[in-house]
């Protein structure tokens, strides 16, 4: 197999498709806003690796299944120990970002596969072998992004639904390049409590940095009814995996998606 459409990634091994992958298909299942995407499982990663490029059945379904993605595509690892119960392993593995023509989606794909076996990867890893798979998604063109968790991440409490976002690309939150907002959404009435950080640069998606006009940088990135719709989904997310998640949402324009969820794993 090359390729797996997202509706058919609950069906197969968690270990061929990843966490970020089946975490992804859930929030689909749910019905919950996710930006079109298939999956290459790890089958196709260990065929690259005797190789060191695509098999020549691999290139082909990638062809096809490609026509049906907009463009600009994000390429993101899953990998088998990734965003489980017990791992989290975010921030460990490639993910491409603004991947636009076949020979860009060829190149991310490589990049990500040759990461696995970067000094960095192979030293969380341990003994274990790193088989990939990757998800390739429709990459939204956000304006602003971050993250909910459905419960506090440091002391489980759960009274609230805590959202941290920033302007730009989320990758500006999950790395700490940016300061965030926070938000805190009463879990039963709804109501929001709001600290607003100097934020003085947002991410590009592309692993820097733009920086913000000044009379944006005090400014809100969500507004309260904003706010409490990304606190929904969130706890719509928890309900459907019957665990506390953390779920990386964007927005672009009025769109909101949510693009990946995980167990929060920081809990005793």
């Amino acid at each position: 197999m090359t390729v797996a459409r997202l509706e058919d990634v609950l069906r197969l091994d968690p270990g061929t498709v990843g966490g970020k992958a089946s975490g992804l298909a859930r929030l689909a299942e749910l019905g919950l806003p996710t930006p079109p995407a298939f999956v290459l499982p790890t089958e196709v990663h260990a065929r690259w690796r005797l190789r060191e490029h695509l098999d020549e059945s691999d290139w082909r379904g990638l062809t096809e299944a490609v026509r049906e993605l907009e463009e600009p595509l994000a390429v993101r690892s899953s990998a088998a120990d990734e965003d489980t119960a017990g791992r989290s392993a975010a921030g460990q593995y490639e993910s491409v970002m603004g991947v636009r023509g076949f020979d860009q989606l060829v190149a991310a794909i490589e990049a990500c596969y040759r990461a696995v076996d970067s000094q960095r990867a192979r030293t969380y890893r341990g003994e274990r072998d790193g088989a990939m798979a990757l998800v390739v998604q429709r990459e939204v063109p956000s304006d602003r992004a971050g993250v909910g968790f459905s419960v506090d991440p440091l002391t489980g409490a759960d009274a609230h639904v805590l959202l941290e976002a920033a302007f730009g690309h989320g990758e500006g939150v999950v790395s700490g390049l940016v300061t965030p907002d926070r938000y805190w959404v009463d879990r039963v009435h709804g109501a929001v409590r709001a600290r607003v950080a100097e934020k003085s640069v947002a991410a590009d998606g592309r692993g820097g940095v733009v920086e913000l006009p000044s009379e944006r940088r005090a400014a809100r990135v969500l507004r309260d009814d904003e706010a409490v719709r990304i606190a929904d989904l969130v706890l719509e997310a928890e309900r459907g995996f019957g665990t506390p998640v953390d779920v990386e949402f964007c927005l672009g324009g009025a769109e909101l998606w949510l693009v990946q969820c995980r167990p929060i794993t920081t809990l005793s």
